[in-house]
């Protein structure tokens, strides 16, 4: 009988990090070779972009085992392409150092990963960027200069040229793509707008790409700018910083000959790459810059939504909420309910137990009443400590048994050790919505009176004629 088969244990992260590292780098070093001009630094350098971006992103690649096998990764790809061995490990030494710089610099006295999420992460990425660009640039030319006999001569400035562009374009793409996990932010709502205003920025600068790329000249750089502009401020950071990417590849990649850029020499010079890259940089900085706009009026929207201290809408903001969903309901024949409640002795917990004991029961309240919602409900708080749940489409014995549910659930609200805190509920049903909110709320008002007057800790409901 053969021997059961013992399963392998899995590689440790430890071994599998800058494995993956490895690979990744390799892949990505192979098409910055193979799309570099013979004799010339490749425009874009798509192997450092991407490292830098893994090492800020998530952190844990930041150590020696990963940046060891980065340079095992771009060594490799230069191996596999020919390069002599002495010069790749001499200029893959420059490329490992420039991302470690660039890393230090952005993580200094910020060790949380860095996505870019506004103007002040956009400038850590580019301070970080311009040392990677300059460290590697200087530890090349002078690793190139004490072996000239076995590596090719670099110029500081188009290897600056060359790594900056790269970061600018390629790392910008890659950390300003969110990914989930505890480090994600809210998503804006700016984005959640009609879609034509999205659609027609990005049309706009693809077809003046285009007519620049027809046009030739300076107009392939100047042409587009104003769109990539436009789109800054209307799509998504990364989606900016991948139109921006294309436009600049076209100018660095296919279009590199000779006057293209009204320069008189060929797009692989330094100078025009510089060019190109501060170009780029106009339509980045102003997406960045949205984002923050768009955070401040975030806030402003949720003050002005939302109760600060329950989460549940503000009463401005139920009420217009709740007509907005009535007006959907009005054709004779959808039931609808409306909730008020109201917490039991509340004056007696702020007086006997403080003010912050109040707000406890308040926030846990609350969090009774939304457990118990179903699905379109909506919630809000429009007295000190009255709720209100409008509940669309429930016929009578679902409001009522939405509304037992949360008087149960109060029953078992505990605060701090002792007290508990129930809940008094009016109740308004109607079998056919109405056209205004207000005759719900003056029903469910006097059926919360009741409640009260009735003993409190009890649900009382009442169907409108």
């Amino acid at each position: 009988m053969p021997a059961p088969k013992v399963p392998l244990p899995p590689l440790p992260r430890s071994i599998l990090d800058p494995a993956s590292v490895a690979v990744v780098v390799f892949l990505v070093a192979l098409l910055g070779i193979h799309t570099r001009p013979p004799g010339l630094l490749a425009s874009i350098w798509f192997a450092n972009a991407v490292a830098l971006a893994l090492v800020v992103r998530w952190p844990r690649h930041l150590r020696a085992s990963s940046v060891f096998a980065l340079f095992v990764g771009c060594v490799a790809a230069d191996l596999v392409s020919g390069t002599e061995p002495y010069a790749a490990a001499v200029l893959n030494t420059a490329n490992a150092v420039g991302v470690v710089a660039g890393a230090l610099t952005i993580r200094w006295r910020r060790p949380e990963p860095l996505l870019l999420t506004g103007s002040t992460a956009f400038a850590r990425l580019s301070i970080g960027i311009v040392v990677a660009s300059a460290v590697s640039a200087t530890v090349a030319t002078c690793l190139s200069g004490l072996l000239v006999d076995v590596t090719p001569a670099v110029s500081p400035t188009a290897w600056f040229a060359s790594e900056f562009v790269s970061y600018l374009l390629l790392t910008t793409i890659l950390l300003s793509v969110r990914a989930g996990g505890p480090w994600r932010p809210p998503t804006p709502r700016y984005f959640d707008s009609v879609p034509w205003t999205v659609a027609v920025p990005v049309l706009v600068a693809v077809t003046l790409m285009i007519a620049g790329m027809i046009a030739d000249g300076p107009l392939l750089v100047a042409l587009p700018l104003p769109a990539l502009l436009w789109c800054a401020t209307r799509i998504p950071l990364s989606g900016t910083a991948l139109l921006t990417a294309c436009w600049a590849g076209w100018n660095l990649l296919i279009a590199g000959r000779v006057g293209v850029l009204g320069t008189g020499e060929a797009t692989q010079s330094p100078v025009a790459t510089l060019s190109v890259a501060l170009v780029a940089l106009g339509p980045l900085l102003v997406a960045a810059v949205t984002l923050d706009r768009m955070a401040v009026q975030n806030k402003l929207h949720e003050a002005l939504e939302y109760d600060s201290l329950t989460g549940t809408l503000s009463r401005a903001a139920f009420l217009r909420r709740s007509q907005r969903r009535l007006n959907t309901l009005v054709d004779g024949s959808q039931p609808v309910a409306l909730l008020m409640l109201d917490l039991d002795d509340f004056k007696t917990i702020n007086d006997t137990m403080g003010h912050a004991a109040g707000d406890i029961a308040l926030v846990r309240s609350a969090g009774c009443i939304l457990s118990a919602l179903p699905h379109g409900a909506v919630a809000g708080r429009i007295g000190g400590e009255e709720f209100a749940v409008l509940l669309p489409m429930a016929d009578h014995e679902d409001a009522t048994a939405v509304a037992d549910t949360i008087r149960r659930d109060h029953e078992r609200l505990h605060l701090l050790s002792t007290r508990t805190a129930t809940v008094s509920i009016g109740l308004a049903w109607a079998p056919a919505a109405p056209a205004s909110v207000s005759p719900l709320l003056d029903t469910a008002d006097r059926a919360l009176y009741d409640a009260k007057r009735g003993g409190r800790n009890t649900v009382v409901a009442v169907t409108l004629a």
